[in-house]
């Protein structure tokens, strides 16, 4: 099973990792979504978020903008990032990555 987790700001697709209000997650398995839910961010903190993601078990993360320091601390911990993404539904976005047909940019963040 996999957990892809993408973060969101008035509930689209956020333009900056560190910046959203929440984490909008489902659950993936054999490319059927089994069940989605939004979760609040860790408030104020958005330097915790990467590792709080890896205590909440995500294999994935779908995002636009993020730095390098939240990828590799991501990486590490074998979780999957997925780059520079246009701003969309989460939804939209998630089908689009599990049918194969997710564009990304490499769009890396200065912060």
């Amino acid at each position: 099973m996999k957990i892809i987790a993408l973060p969101v700001k008035e509930n689209k697709l956020s333009p900056h990792f560190g910046e959203c209000s929440h984490f909008k997650f489902y659950w993936e398995e054999r490319g059927k979504i089994l069940k989605e839910d939004l979760i609040p961010a860790p408030a104020q903190q958005p330097e915790l978020i990467p590792n709080w993601l890896v205590e909440k078990d995500v294999t994935d993360v779908i995002a636009a903008g993020i730095g390098l320091k939240p990828i590799e601390i991501l990486n590490r911990h074998k979780i999957n990032v997925f780059v520079g993404v246009k701003i969309k539904d989460p939804k939209i976005l998630v089908e689009e990555y599990l049918d194969g047909t997710l564009e990304t940019n490499g769009n890396l963040c200065d912060h």
